[in-house]
């Protein structure tokens, strides 16, 4: 019941959070907007390579974190298949293509100094990684099912922690947190937390066997 409860408050939280994600995106970047995010970078601010990495960052993010919610219903992937397979083909080329280039270069730019840095460079890695691992997967000769469901949560986990940065950010200055600790910390553990969770999900067969909606295996005695 506790698990259950947690996964739909999950559910919850992480469309929630890509409609503010949205909501503050419009609002600090439209064209009269106050681009507080780009005059706090100072001099790389006005660098129009910069610029362009971050706009593009901006709309590959919001394309994969809402081309991710309807993966999010098993109900909805059994019953419309297409809708798995476009969204699936818009998030992935959304983040190998447009999100993880760009998450490089902005990464060597990025707040919190090395450790900022880091985690930057390490997420957009490993979303890469586990991206093009699940799209392997599927296309021929491998064909492997299971193989690419694995790879995909763990890339759809990782891209989550748009979300889970923002809540761990928001706590942290309620808490009192000074902003450049803050920031580093809800960076990592946005990012760790995000893998451990996913990964107890993976290797713990009952809960498993939960998500892939099927019976977890059993050793029977020989």
């Amino acid at each position: 019941m506790l698990f259950r409860g947690t996964l739909w408050l999950a559910w919850f939280l992480y469309p929630a959070g890509c409609l503010l994600i949205l909501s503050n995106t419009v609002a600090d970047y439209r064209p009269d907007g106050p681009g507080i995010f780009i005059l706090q970078k100072g001099e790389i601010g006005g660098s129009a390579i910069w610029k362009t990495s971050l706009h593009v960052h901006i709309a590959g993010g919001l394309l994969c974190l809402f081309a991710a919610l309807p993966q999010l219903s098993g109900k909805l992937v059994a019953r419309f298949p297409s809708i798995h397979r476009n969204a699936g083909k818009i998030y992935a080329a959304s983040v190998l293509f447009l999100v993880c280039p760009t998450g490089f270069h902005l990464a060597l730019f990025a707040k919190g100094g090395f450790f900022g840095k880091l985690g930057f460079l390490t997420l957009a890695f490993a979303a890469f990684y586990t991206t093009l691992a699940g799209w392997r997967a599927v296309m021929p000769p491998q064909r492997d099912m299971a193989a690419h469901r694995i790879w995909m949560i763990r890339s759809f986990a990782l891209t989550a922690s748009a979300v889970t940065f923002r809540i761990y950010h928001t706590l942290g200055y309620l808490g009192g947190l000074e902003a450049d600790t803050n920031y580093v910390a809800s960076l990592w553990l946005s990012l760790l937390g995000n893998v451990a969770v996913t990964e107890i999900i993976l290797h713990r067969k009952p809960i498993a066997a939960f998500f892939f909606q099927t019976k977890p295996q059993t050793q029977t005695e020989p």
